[in-house]
Parts: C-alpha cells; sequence; structure tokens
C-alpha cells in the first residue's frame, strides 16, 4: 500500500497507547502534548471521548479529564457542549514552535546529549537489524516517503522524518523495536528535530535518509548504524544551538544576573567555578554541623524514624537554599549505626517532573537496604562515601549518572559527620546537577568567545561552550588548563 505524509495506523496508535505504570493525568499530558507538537493529532481534529480515551490509555476518567483542563490550560485544547460538541485540537504551526522553544530551553546540554545517545542506541538498531531484514517493497516505501518530503518546509521535513523513521523500524520487522521507536519519537523526538527549522540541517536529515536507503539496499548494517548516529548528533547540536539562543533571550529580558558581567579571562572562569561550589560546601557544612548537634541529642538506640525525622528538615532546607543547583541532599549512616537497619540513607530529592508541569514536593528516596538482596548496593564502595571516609574534610564525585537516587547526570558534594568522640556515624552530602551548573556558568564562560571546557581529574567533561561535545566524554590531552583552586576540577581553553 502506498503511504504519504498523513499519519500512519502505527504512530497513531502509539500516541494512544495504555500508559506504562501509575496512570497519572501528567502522563497523559504529556503524551497528548507531544502529539500535538509533532503534528500525529493536527488542528482542529476533535479527540475521542473522555471514557474513550481513559479506555485507550488505560487510566481512570478522571485522570483524563485532569489532562484535558491543563492541555485547555496552555490553549492546546479547546472544549464544546452539544451535539456536535468535543475536545478539538486547537494548535497552531506556531504555537507548535513557541511551546516546543519554551520546552526546549528546560533542557540542558547534557540532557539533550543524552537523549540523542538513547535515541541513537534504539534507531542504530533499528537501522542495522533493518539492513538484515527489510526488502525491496520496504526499500520502495522508504523511497517514496523521502521523495514526497518538501525539505524547504520545516514541518514538512519534521513530520516526513517522522514518518520516515516509523517506516524503517516497520521494516526491521520487530514489534518491540517498532514500539520503542515511537514511544520516544511521541516523547522526545520534537526536541531534536525542531532545529530543522535550518535548511541546512534539513538538507543534512534529506542525504541521511538517502544514504541510509543506501547502506539498507546493501545489507551494510555497521554504515547503517554510523549514518543515524552521525546524523543524531547534528540533530542535537542543532537543538542546542536553538535552546541557547531562546534560553539567551529569556535572560536577557529577564535582565538576571545568573551570569556574572565580570568574565574577562580563563581564571576568571575558574574563580567563577570555585566560588559557586564553595558556596555549595558552605552551606553543606552549617547543615551538617546542626545535625551533628541534632543527633547528639538522640536517644539511643537510634532508630531508623528517628533519624529520618532529625534529618528531613535540613535536607528539604538544603533543597530550597539551593534550589538553582541542588537536587538531592540527606545524610547517609555508617553500617551499623542504625538500630534497627544496618545500612540505611536519609536523603531527599527535589521532584522536577516534566519541564511543563508543576513541581512537586521533594520526596523521600527508597532504596534497597537489605544486604541479602540481589538489588542490594553497597555504598561505602562508591567514592563520594571513600572520599571522606578516608579522612578528607569534603570531597567533590563526579560527574557520574546517580542511578541510586535521581537518575541524573551529577556531581556530589560530600562531608563527613563527626561525633564528639571524633567517631565517624556518616556522611552529609548534596547533589548538583550538571543541568544546573550549565544554567550557571555556560553564559559566563561564552563571554570570552572561545570553546571552553570543564573536566574533572580523569579529564571527563562536566560541560562545555562546545555544543559536540558532550557531558561524560573524555576530553583528549592537550589546550591551556586552569585549575578551579583546591577542587578535582580544571578548565581547558582548546
Amino acid at each position: 500500500m502506498s503511504r504519504s505524509l498523513g499519519l500512519t495506523a502505527e504512530a497513531r496508535s502509539a500516541v494512544f497507547a495504555p500508559l506504562a505504570g501509575p496512570g497519572r493525568s501528567e502522563q497523559v499530558e504529556q503524551r497528548m502534548r507531544e502529539a500535538i507538537v509533532l503534528g500525529l493529532v493536527g488542528h482542529g481534529e476533535r479527540l475521542p471521548r473522555e471514557t474513550e480515551l481513559a479506555r485507550q490509555f488505560g487510566v481512570a476518567v478522571s485522570t483524563v479529564r485532569e489532562a484535558l483542563d491543563a492541555l485547555r490550560g496552555q490553549g492546546l485544547v479547546r472544549t464544546t457542549r452539544g451535539r456536535d460538541g468535543g475536545s478539538f485540537i486547537t494548535s497552531s504551526p506556531e504555537g507548535q514552535r513557541e511551546l516546543l522553544a519554551a520546552r526546549l530551553s528546560r533542557f540542558s546540554r547534557a540532557q539533550l546529549h543524552d537523549l540523542a545517545l538513547q535515541l541513537g542506541a534504539i534507531s542504530g538498531s533499528v537501522a542495522a537489524t533493518a539492513a538484515t531484514r527489510a526488502t525491496s517493497s520496504d526499500l520502495d516505501s522508504l523511497r517514496s516517503i523521502a521523495e514526497s518530503i518538501d525539505f524547504g518546509d520545516e514541518v514538512s521535513a519534521r513530520r516526513g522524518e517522522a514518518l520516515f523513521r516509523v517506516e524503517v523500524a516497520a521494516a526491521a520487522q520487530s514489534p518491540r523495536l517498532v514500539a520503542e521507536e515511537l514511544r520516544l519519537q511521541a516523547e522526545f523526538g520534537p526536541l531534536l528535530w525542531f532545529g530543522m527549522r535550518d535548511q541546512a540541517l534539513r538538507d543534512t536529515v534529506r542525504d541521511a535518509q538517502l544514504a541510509l536507503i543506501d547502506a539498507l539496499a546493501r545489507r551494510d548494517a555497521a554504515r547503517a548504524r554510523a549514518i543515524v548516529d552521525e546524523q543524531l548528533a547534528a540533530l542535537a547540536a542543532g537543538a542546542i544551538s536553538i535552546s541557547d539562543a531562546h534560553r539567551h533571550a529569556a535572560t536577557q529580558a529577564a535582565s538576571t544576573d545568573a551570569a556574572p558581567q565580570s568574565i574577562l579571562t580563563l581564571d576568571d572562569c575558574a574563580s567563577l567555578v570555585v566560588e559557586t561550589l564553595d558556596t555549595v560546601f558552605e552551606a553543606l557544612g552549617r547543615a551538617r554541623d546542626a545535625f551533628a548537634t541534632t543527633l547528639a541529642g538522640l536517644a539511643h538506640p537510634i532508630t531508623r524514624a528517628a533519624l529520618d525525622d532529625s534529618v528531613r528538615a535540613l535536607a528539604e532546607a538544603e533543597l530550597s537554599a539551593g534550589a538553582q543547583l541542588v537536587i538531592g541532599a540527606g545524610f547517609v549512616a555508617t553500617p551499623g549505626f542504625v538500630d534497627d537497619a544496618a545500612w540505611h540513607l536519609a536523603w531527599w530529592v527535589r521532584q522536577a517532573g516534566d519541564p511543563l508541569v508543576q513541581r512537586l514536593p521533594p520526596r523521600q528516596l527508597a532504596v534497597v537496604e537489605d544486604p541479602e538482596s540481589e538489588f542490594f548496593r553497597d555504598y561505602t564502595r562508591l567514592e563520594w562515601w571513600r572520599g571522606v571516609a578516608s579522612g578528607e574534610a569534603s570531597h567533590v564525585t563526579g560527574p557520574y549518572v546517580d542511578y541510586l537516587c535521581t537518575d541524573e547526570f551529577i556531581l556530589t558534594l560530600t562531608m563527613p559527620v563527626l561525633d564528639s568522640a571524633g567517631a565517624q556515624p556518616g556522611v552529609a552530602g548534596v547533589d548538583v546537577t550538571v543541568s544546573a551548573l550549565e544554567a550557571r556558568f555556560l553564559p559566563a564562560f561564552a563571554r570570552l568567545g572561545e570553546r571552553v571546557t570543564l573536566v574533572n581529574a580523569a579529564s571527563r567533561v562536566v560541560l562545555s561552550t562546545d555544543p559536540t561535545i558532550a557531558a561524560g566524554t573524555l576530553l583528549p590531552e592537550g589546550g591551556d588548563r586552569v585549575s578551579c583552586g583546591t577542587l578535582p576540577l580544571a578548565l581547558v581553553r582548546h
């Protein structure tokens, strides 16, 4: 059957597929909002009735109603009553573009690079598999789609790329890969494809599509995967450029002082790093000292509940005081210190949710603390514990992926908690996101007009003014280096 740039049955079913996990209105809202922005449902289209949407999403009618209320508040949906009434899409291309720009500006460079990496893991596997399974009919379909896209038009290019990727996934003949490709497209695709407002990037996408068809025809799986990786890297760089421009415009309009005006040299940049993290350490030290005082007054044996009660207010205060940087805070007990738990983390994490959804209050971290469980993790083996347990007064760990707490790319700052006898009942710490550090440092670093990259002692990238250098990668040796005081960080000009 011939295909067009219209919505395929596969893509439409993905929009209204049942939600994974608890049915929250925010999830329904996000799924539908992304479908609107991606163009999978168009202006003026009537949505299914609330009861039908609830059935398709696998949630309660009240959950759908809350999501629709939120979408109406964003001007994306209007609802009328009567025989011909219902909920209708009201988003124009201009409105979609503004919504995407606002959403994109809330994602850091680290998150966008990671997003491209995640998409590449799936899309690359899809392309490599399609190279071994695509038929001549599949290739004809892909050629037809590529030829029908007007790459001179942004909307046509975005929608065409979305459909092209779905068809490549279909050619891979893997239901799970198709479902995952569609899920990632619906959730994150628009963020990367938004960069296709640039004609040069649209031309890059067109060339990548044609090259991928050729690789599939040649059964060259390695080349197919490489083409996808190169294309996603280009899309990520384009999205980052737009995000930077939008964020800069918003910052200028608000006349904030987020980026100090005094940055003139690389030494100034290093001073900003030191000043920022020293401020975090000072706040952590005050909280640590207050907790040590509170801890000394607790009745023994100390229970998990008593410990949590004594830490909660201080941790939440840390999250509040460090609102722009800190995402997690608390106390980690030395094994055996708590009477009714051999291992225990009294830790609170900021809940951001979707960037366009209202922030939620901090939640206490729940981890497996039973050492007999296969999911147990011995935190005393981790660097942020070992650094201060070895006698350091403070320690910076990272950047790393915090799979225990936040699932974010972070730096962890820790300090030992000592009792009056000099024993160490545990470690106090905070988690600082790389995303927040980007927002703090990159506008200032950009004033140098040069490529500047912040790295740790192992030359792992924390952040860079170069949009092609991803956080977490290793920076080759070379370039001018300036140490950031006594911190295990350095700035590299290259």
